[in-house]
């Protein structure tokens, strides 16, 4: 599936899940007139509904929290500011689409094990993950390859943030969470470089890695291909029809 029909997919799919949760409630309250189970059911269908969908574990969060707020908002005399914060949520996840022209893309779990098969089992390395939202993937393969060094890049705020007190609590010292603009952060160092970002930043992207990674290093992007041939393409078995490009950097 085409990274736009994605995105289309899966604002459907939220909205999809606020009407089951609506009518969930509505149902529940014309049979037992409490609200507190009515709420209840809410959140109940849109935790099932999102696990069936397969939403990223963030959105889970948000789904699931949309019904108390909806309740809360109409029940009390909510203060005008308040519909700030959820703004200021969007703002401190998305901010670097607004910057960058890169939305927040969740690598799907199915590619996990893809990548972690391009990666050495008996030497030191540094994976660089671009624009690593939550930090999902990093986690996953740092678990497995413990000899590696994996290093995220991330512009969100809230996301960076989250995912540094995610490694701690993991106990994953091989994992590092920078706060840093992609454009900013020297490649030179990286034995492998990942990204998921967008069409709009795949030329200059392909430019900053071509100029910064060393000879035999390897660059990986998901679904969008930069305007170089790729020395190899795997498809990845996920709903969107993902496609792994990789390429041998030959200085």
């Amino acid at each position: 599936m085409p990274a736009r029909l994605a995105t289309v997919n899966f604002i459907a799919k939220s909205s999809l899940i606020q009407i089951l949760a609506a009518s969930a409630c509505v149902i529940c309250w014309s049979i037992i007139p409490n609200i507190a189970i009515a709420i209840g059911a809410a959140c109940l269908v849109a935790f099932v509904a999102s696990l069936l969908v397969d939403l990223p574990t963030p959105w889970r969060v948000i789904t699931v929290t949309l019904p108390i707020a909806t309740a809360a908002t109409l029940a009390l005399e909510v203060p005008g500011y308040v519909y700030l914060i959820p703004l200021l949520l969007i703002g401190a996840i998305y901010s670097p689409a607004i910057m960058n022209r890169v939305p927040y893309y969740p690598t799907p779990k199915p590619a996990y094990a893809l990548i972690l098969a391009e990666l050495p089992t008996d030497r030191p390395f540094q994976f660089v993950d671009v624009g690593c939202g939550f930090g999902d993937l990093l986690f996953f393969l740092a678990q497995h390859r413990p000899n590696g060094r994996f290093v995220g890049i991330e512009l969100g705020p809230l996301p960076c943030f989250t995912a540094r007190i995610a490694a701690m609590v993991k106990g994953l010292p091989n994992v590092t969470i920078k706060l840093r603009d992609m454009w900013r952060y020297n490649l030179a160092e990286s034995d492998f470089v990942y990204t998921f970002l967008s069409p709009a930043a795949m030329e200059e992207i392909w430019s900053k890695v071509s100029m910064e990674m060393r000879p035999g290093s390897t660059f990986i992007t998901n679904s969008f291909p930069v305007p170089a041939s790729a020395n190899e393409e795997i498809q990845v078995r996920d709903p969107r029809g993902s496609k792994l490009y990789l390429h041998r950097m030959t200085g």
